[in-house]
């Protein structure tokens, strides 16, 4: 008896030491086996994006870890990216400082049809209208807002 009970404890705490190894190796397997695309959507995901994909939770803007993202979501454009991860990119960029690639990508993005870089283009348009820029701009800008409004709706 003392055997059986000896050999059924060892088992046990095997199995409890093994059955954990084996519940997590899935998940890091999957992490492993993301896209660019889906990596740059797990690390600059807006909650503001009505396009963003739902299977990972929104980043807050201060959140982004600027590396991690900036390396996925230019992989992931740099692989013909459509128009989320090109609004994913330019606020990864902004986030960096990187100012002026942000506005060329969001322009991409905007021209692209994606609703909330259209709003956020038109924003940045309307922005430099105000520090005395052209009024084509600031057109430009009315358009895009329009634009994304009719889009929402």
């Amino acid at each position: 008896m003392k055997k059986h009970v000896g050999s059924s404890l060892y088992h046990l705490l095997a199995a409890a030491v093994v059955l954990p190894l084996v519940a997590t190796a899935p998940s890091a397997a999957r992490a492993s086996d993301l896209t660019a695309a889906e990596q740059c959507d797990r690390e600059a995901g807006s909650e503001f994006d009505l396009e963003r994909n739902r299977a990972f939770p929104a980043v807050a803007t201060e959140d982004i870890r600027i590396g991690v993202a900036l390396s996925a979501c230019r992989e992931a454009y740099n692989q013909n990216g459509g128009a989320r991860t090109q609004f994913q990119l330019a606020r990864v960029l902004d986030r960096a400082g990187q100012k002026l690639q942000s506005a060329r990508i969001l322009a991409e993005a905007a021209g692209n049809g994606h609703a909330l870089a259209m709003a956020s283009y038109a924003d940045l348009l309307a922005e430099r209208g105000m520090a005395g820029t052209s009024s084509g701009d600031l057109l430009t800008a009315r358009r895009f807002a329009q634009a994304t409004t009719d889009g929402l709706q």
